[in-house]
């Protein structure tokens, strides 16, 4: 399963993930956290990408389990 995190514009932190529980969780306890897009395969959910606030990038960090890719 793929997690990852990157900056998106000033402000803001993107994440992606495949892994079903983890997306149930940032659903269940994380309100603030946009979901820019949901990605489906046959009519399956295969991975959510989530916008976040980068006052959160530390949290988002802990939660994915992947550090901020910085490389653009």
């Amino acid at each position: 399963m793929r997690t990852e995190l990157w900056k998106l514009e000033p402000g803001w932190v993107a994440g992606y993930t495949e892994d079903r529980e983890l997306i149930r969780r940032i659903k269940r306890y994380k309100h603030d956290w946009v979901i820019m897009a949901d990605y489906f395969k046959n009519g399956w959910l295969v991975g959510v990408q989530f916008k976040i606030p980068s006052e959160q990038r530390r949290s988002a960090e802990r939660i994915f389990g992947v550090t901020v890719n910085r490389e653009n």
